[in-house]
């Protein structure tokens, strides 16, 4: 078993207030989730008047899970397709298999 990489330290902004994390996943993966973050914060706050910052992140926050919500109910639907599929062609090699085996 590999050992997970040690944490690093990055500096990001989002929404214009700085923040110091730690994570073990990289800077290409931690500038990605930057991105996203203050995208999203965008979206939402052209979108809404007169909201507070919290408020604002909280919508963020909503539209976030939203998001990778509907990704995983999507993806479960694919791994459900595919399993349904590979099950429909074991059951046909079962009997392809079968009919070929001569009568004892």
């Amino acid at each position: 078993m590999m050992a997970e990489p040690e944490a690093s330290w990055f500096d990001i902004t989002i929404a214009g207030k700085r923040f110091n994390i730690a994570s073990r996943h990289g800077e290409e993966h931690i500038r990605e989730v930057e991105r996203l973050l203050n995208e999203t914060f965008e979206e939402v706050n052209s979108r809404v008047e007169g909201q507070s910052l919290l408020n604002i992140a909280l919508l963020t926050a909503l539209n976030l899970a939203d998001q990778l919500l509907g990704e995983k109910s999507a993806q479960f639907g694919k791994v459900e397709a595919l399993s349904h599929r590979v099950e429909t062609m074991v059951t046909r090699l079962q009997n392809a298999i079968e009919g070929q085996l001569p009568d004892l």
